[in-house]
């Protein structure tokens, strides 16, 4: 038993046989005319409306579009099932390719594997590819007469109808004269459809004959969905605009999404792994790009402009280019399915609270109304569970950011900064943590004011008293500071060590370890054998919290001879300093 789903997926006319009862097997098919037809994955209309595309971003669109069917169509277990194997799957895609040579190099199906399964928190991805036959011109778009009128001065973005996206559409058409190209996946939701036409219409308005809108329609055909944590769209949602920008013979796209939400920091232990959502994760963009990159056969980027900036300061770019009326007209919320009528927001997700603090934050609520929310915790009652503990985790999580300095940030958030760090810009690793940290610290006062503003607006001292309020049950009461693990507290209250007197701190105790006669002789760290590091850091973790950097700092100042073991003139062990070692 692998303690894992596995799933044996036949696409695009490739038939298999099942292996074993222990693993699913799926086919799935998309081609007009068969019988056995699936799944919708509108190529010809794309094509279309892109004039002509090259048979290798045909392929990757049909990649990503079965990648994405078979997520859809696969179970990943229930939502209390907090263990990471429990979430996690293994799939073995078997596709018809028209550019077989390319995606059967190793490299390019091990890119593949890398960034799906970072995306999904999946086990692991195989790709099989047999080579199909060349297409036939359909249209006058697929011929080769057909002379591409290209842009020269194009912007090709992601656009979902969220904030973010709606945000730096805005800020697009505001600051440059580009024509800018909002590219969305449409998988037969009509709210999603309704949202992002109603937006593109209002900015086509604003900013006549500079916008255009690339839908492209790919999802499930007669069956519904298995799993809605969706996980693999931002693979196609980036291939589509991919596509559309080598055809257009621009090297970038742009992904507006705020930091917060892209980074992800686990609120509680049970969204870790496969549980919490890497979309827009800086390491998930990073690996598309270098897919990007070998399938363009040049270096391709993602620019993804609000990766430093909060939900608060990007509603506020709204603000700054008078385009609040819009607000209301995007859609946040993750629950697609079943929204009661005449809400567009279910009000109780992760997004809707995180929308909803962000408006209070920037004091424009009065943009953002309450009758686009079906639950109103403003005003309503918590009486579910689910609500109750979405708010508490949300500003507990706010709270630990306000508490930590920049080196308790780094302890308690390391294992998620290492999977951040090397994909954001910096010049070198204390750069990129500093950003990440000014960023979790912006977002906890924001979230501060946003509770502030809550309250002065909706919590009169004067009002009668509601004891299943969000004011009398959650900020009344401070259950976000209960239940804290005692370890978890004991490290944000422990003495931390300057950054600025490490070494100074390394030397005075490494010459203590000689006078209480615990190094007794010349010792020579390398980087193999770290012989004086370690004495250093368990002393030092006596008194300090001491960091993963600080102990390979420490080594390095022995290592490098910034600071050395030597005898002075009647043979005793000393501890030199050198300052100029370079």
């Amino acid at each position: 038993m692998t303690g894992f789903a596995e799933y044996i997926v036949g696409c695009n006319g490739v038939k298999l046989k099942k292996e074993s009862e222990t693993v699913h097997y799926l086919e799935l098919e998309h081609n007009e005319g068969c019988s056995d037809k699936n799944v919708n994955i509108k190529l010809t209309k794309f094509v279309k409306s892109t004039l002509k595309l090259d048979k290798r971003y045909k392929d990757l669109l049909e990649i990503a579009g079965y990648v994405f069917a078979a997520d859809r169509e696969s179970y990943r277990g229930k939502e209390d099932d907090v263990e990471y194997h429990h979430w996690s799957r293994s799939f073995q895609f078997h596709i018809n390719v028209r550019d077989y040579n390319f995606w059967n190099q190793e490299k390019i199906k091990h890119l593949l594997n890398r960034a799906l399964c970072f995306m999904t928190g999946d086990h692991h991805y195989q790709f099989t590819f047999y080579k199909t036959k060349p297409d036939c011109p359909t249209t006058i778009f697929d011929t080769e007469e057909f002379v591409l009128d290209t842009p020269n001065n194009l912007r090709v973005a992601l656009f979902s109808g969220g904030i973010d996206s709606l945000a730096g559409a805005v800020e697009l058409l505001e600051t440059t004269n580009a024509e800018i190209c909002l590219v969305s996946h449409q998988s037969g939701q009509p709210s999603v459809k309704k949202t992002q036409r109603t937006v593109y219409v209002t900015l086509n308005e604003l900013y006549p004959n500079r916008c255009k809108h690339y839908k492209f329609h790919c999802g499930l055909s007669h069956l519904k969905s298995k799993d809605e944590t969706q996980r693999t769209r931002s693979f196609l949602f980036t291939a589509t605009a991919f596509a559309i920008a080598e055809t257009y013979h621009q090297n970038c796209i742009y992904v507006f999404e705020n930091g917060i939400t892209s980074l992800n920091f686990a609120e509680t232990q049970d969204l870790m792994n496969g549980r919490a959502s890497r979309t827009t994760h800086p390491q998930t963009l990073g690996l598309l790009e270098k897919l990007f990159s070998e399938i363009a056969d040049k270096p391709f980027s993602i620019k993804v402009p609000y990766v430093f900036k909060t939900k608060t300061e990007v509603v506020e770019k709204l603000k700054t280019y008078n385009r609040l009326d819009l607000l209301d007209s995007s859609v946040s919320c993750s629950t697609t399915r079943d929204h009661p009528a005449g809400f567009t927001h279910c009000g109780v997700c992760s997004q809707c609270i995180d929308r909803r603090f962000a408006v209070y934050a920037a004091q424009v609520e009065e943009h953002d109304g309450d009758g686009l929310y079906h639950y109103n915790f403003l005003k309503d009652d918590l009486e579910e569970d689910v609500i109750k503990k979405s708010l508490t985790d949300y500003i507990r999580l706010a709270q630990s950011f306000a508490n930590q300095s920049q080196d308790g940030f780094y302890i308690s958030k390391a294992n998620e900064i290492i999977e951040i760090e090397e994909y954001i810009e910096g010049v070198d690793e204390d750069e990129r943590v500093e950003k990440l940290y000014n960023l979790c610290k912006k977002h906890s006062l924001n979230i501060e004011n946003a509770i502030l503003w809550m309250r002065k607006k909706h919590d009169s001292l004067y009002a009668p008293l509601r004891p299943k309020s969000f004011f009398n049950l959650i900020l009344g009461t401070k259950i976000y500071q209960q239940g804290v693990d005692e370890d978890e507290e004991k490290s944000v209250q422990k003495k931390e060590i300057p950054s600025r007197e490490l070494k100074n701190i390394a030397k005075a105790t490494c010459e203590r370890l000689i006078n209480e006669s615990k190094i007794t002789e010349v010792l020579i760290e390398t980087k193999k054998n770290k012989v004086i590091s370690p004495l250093i850091v368990n002393e030092l973790k006596k008194e300090y919290e001491i960091t993963y950097r600080n102990e390979n700092t420490i080594s390095d100042y022995f290592r490098k001879y910034e600071l050395q073991i030597t005898k002075d003139k009647n043979g005793g062990l000393i501890v030199k300093e050198i300052h100029n070692y370079r």
